[in-house]
């Protein structure tokens, strides 16, 4: 079974049985000239049952104890009974701090948004890990110290499927679509003035934007 890191090696993107007909780089090409990849999540929506946690953590196999997706608990301070739970990961910026902090030029940005590792030029330097304000970065020890993440679920993508959280969200909290034509709810939440970013004094233009929980103006966690 082909996984993520088939994208991402010998000093190039490379694609195994995805689409058919097509060569790797000619599907990252298609796929950059036609989308903008972002998701929306909706706090008012989520129930904590770790469904996405789950599901990334079995589609990606990322290492023991190490998630690309994990979930922040709060308590509301409006509300002190209710658990606010605010889904996090890699935030695909536009202004990504850890691909200039990079050293070996492993990681870049695909001309659609997404944050990539090329795993043949990444080193245990750990600099990106440093740079991102969010956490979502890690080493994978199993892999020479390798870093990790979320590229939302790029092989998915490829293949014409949502990212494995976005499935798995039976609540519907995880909104995903295309920046450059976007479409039913996800058009509807974009023109939700509420959306918000984490971390917004970090100027990272984040990709991923939430409806905060009952459209408060807290900070997000």
């Amino acid at each position: 079974m082909d996984t993520r890191r088939t994208f991402i090696g010998k000093g190039g993107l490379v694609v195994a049985g995805v689409v058919a007909g097509l060569a790797g780089a000619e599907q990252l090409h298609a796929l950059s000239a036609q989308a903008k990849p972002a998701m929306i999540i909706d706090l008012n929506r989520c129930t904590g049952c770790q469904a996405c946690v789950i599901a990334c953590k079995g589609y990606t196999g990322t290492a023991p104890e190490q998630f690309n997706t994990r979930l922040i608990l709060e308590v509301n301070d409006n509300t002190p009974s209710r658990i606010i739970f605010t889904p996090v990961q890699c935030n695909q910026c536009d202004e990504p701090p850890c691909v200039s902090a990079c050293p070996e030029n492993a990681t870049f940005k695909l001309d659609n948004g997404i944050v990539v590792t090329d795993w043949d030029k990444c080193t245990s330097a750990g600099s990106c890990i440093e740079a991102c304000p969010y956490g979502a970065r890690f080493a994978d020890s199993r892999y020479g110290q390798r870093v990790d993440k979320c590229d939302f679920c790029l092989a998915r993508l490829l293949a014409g499927l949502e990212p494995a959280c976005v499935e798995a969200c039976s609540s519907g909290a995880r909104i995903f679509g295309d920046l450059n034509n976007p479409q039913g709810e996800f058009s509807d939440y974009l023109q939700n003035k509420s959306l918000a970013v984490r971390k917004p004094e970090k100027l990272t233009k984040p990709n991923i934007r939430y409806v905060r929980a009952g459209h408060g103006t807290e900070e997000l966690a």
